[in-house]
């Protein structure tokens, strides 16, 4: 999806307050290979990116600001992690990679950080696991909640059923192109999607894509999770996403939000107050 696949990295603040660099690592989660890498020491932060991009997103070198140990992973389907076609090895899969990663490190409890669909998955994970959980942060989305929505973006059916025609991803890119931006033709939408899709695992993306509303969890399962939670989002954020966020801190009414005045979905993980913010709160909420 374009939006995620133009995401910058998580800004200095987290990212360039440390030489240290993270090494690609490699697990097995339940049969299935997935990349890792940490870097940094201290309380453990897992980072969670978003659909169709990886865990270079938080940054091509990842380093960590003192006190943390960062460890960024590329979900199943994703990035150097393998990509089954199995609608079965998604879903709750994902969000149990999580758990399955902490266990292969060792680690106890972790601070999770989740971006769009790593919001999702975070999400499941505090619902489900939350003696795993130090904190919580949701970036650019809230968990999926079952009861009532609001109508919501049908993105990652349109990119599955181009997948599946197999005439190229032009359709999908012209569904999501912005508005304020010149059209594009047919062809030129296939052109561009071939550059930025060509050596992708593009079934992959979509069958992902298509399981998540597997992460779903009750509003009495999120209410067990006791640990602080942190809402971002840009101001220019979509109105789905800032009722879905509204939605949330309904169930979770001591949970802090921040909002990143005038960025967007994409904009917003490259402005430095992403970072600041997301900093700010890890040291107030750390146990050491």
């Amino acid at each position: 999806m374009l939006k995620y696949r133009c995401l910058l990295p998580l800004v200095l603040a987290l990212c360039s307050m440390s030489n240290a660099r993270g090494a690609d690592s490699f697990f097995d989660s339940n049969g299935v290979k997935i990349r890792y890498a940490t870097a940094g020491a201290g309380e453990p932060v897992v980072l969670i990116h978003g659909w169709m991009g990886d865990s270079t997103m938080w940054g091509a070198k990842l380093s960590a600001p003192e006190g943390f140990q960062l460890i960024a992973f590329d979900c199943r389907g994703h990035g150097k992690s393998d990509k089954p076609h199995d609608p079965d090895k998604y879903g709750v899969e994902m969000s149990e990679d999580v758990v399955r990663l902490l266990d292969h490190l060792k680690i106890k409890k972790a601070h999770l950080i989740g971006y769009s669909m790593g919001a999702f998955i975070v999400g499941k994970v505090a619902a489900t696991h939350s003696d795993r959980v130090l904190s919580v942060t949701y970036g650019g989305q809230a968990p999926i909640i079952a009861g009532p929505k609001s109508p919501g973006s049908n993105e990652v059916e349109v990119f599955a059923k181009a997948v599946d025609e197999g005439k190229g991803l032009g359709p999908y890119l012209m569904s999501v192109w912005p508005a304020d931006r010149p059209k594009l033709t047919l062809d030129q939408a296939n052109a561009l999607c071939k550059l930025m899709y060509g050596e992708k695992d593009v079934k992959a993306y979509a069958v992902s894509g298509l399981s998540l509303p597997k992460l779903e969890v009750t509003a009495e399962d999120l209410r067990k999770c006791k640990a602080p939670t942190l809402f971002i989002y840009g101001g220019n954020e979509s109105r789905y996403v800032k009722d879905r966020i509204a939605e949330a801190r309904q169930v979770l009414p001591s949970s802090q939000v921040k909002v990143v005045e005038g960025s967007d979905h994409v904009s917003t993980p490259a402005k430095p107050e992403f970072g600041q913010t997301i900093l700010a709160f890890l040291n107030s909420v750390r146990t050491k």
